[in-house]
């Protein structure tokens, strides 16, 4: 499959300066739709699960011209979640309530076009975080974990950091236990 990434990053664009509404909009979507997901976010503050959604949303789009170093994070990602109650039939519910989202807020711009081009990079994404949940031993022992890989090269990039913390006031750092 192959990904349209400046589709993907010209459409990212257009959702930065609404980031904060946008990852509301994306939970609210999420469980009107599927009530039964809220538990999985019981122990956790909404408000930083939905700061963390656009980080992770930023870090991949600026990383899909690094696919190796992408994939070994979304891997972790996956593991993670799998200590979170997530289950693979979650990650369907997860990109339709995405694709939605996005299609609410790049309204002209969403064009069947647009939709294959974020249904594509959903489907390598979960994909890919599906790998990494098969094993999470693998994934979560040793290396850095998705969060941990945020943490450190958010820190690293200022681009994605300023970014990320103009929109959101995301602090990279250590994320707390109960944030998923």
């Amino acid at each position: 499959m192959t990904l349209d990434i400046n589709r993907l990053e010209t459409s990212f664009a257009q959702i930065k300066p609404h980031a904060n509404k946008f990852s509301d909009d994306f939970y609210k979507n999420l469980f009107i739709k599927y009530p039964e997901l809220e538990i999985l976010f019981q122990k956790t503050s909404l408000e930083n699960q939905e700061k963390k959604l656009i980080a992770s949303l930023a870090l991949i789009i600026e990383n899909l011209h690094n696919p190796n170093q992408l994939s070994l994070a979304l891997k972790s990602l996956g593991a993670y979640h799998v200590g979170t109650g997530t289950l693979t039939e979650h990650y369907p519910f997860v990109g339709q309530a995405l694709l939605e989202t996005l299609a609410l807020y790049l309204a002209e711009s969403w064009t069947s076009e647009m939709e294959q081009a974020w249904l594509n990079a959903y489907t390598f994404i979960s994909e890919v975080m599906l790998e990494g949940a098969e094993n999470p031993q693998q994934y979560l022992g040793g290396e850095l974990t998705f969060y941990e890989w945020l943490d450190l090269y958010g820190e690293s990039s200022p681009s994605l950091r300023d970014m990320v913390a103009d929109v959101t006031n995301f602090k990279y750092g250590k994320q707390s236990k109960g944030d998923v």
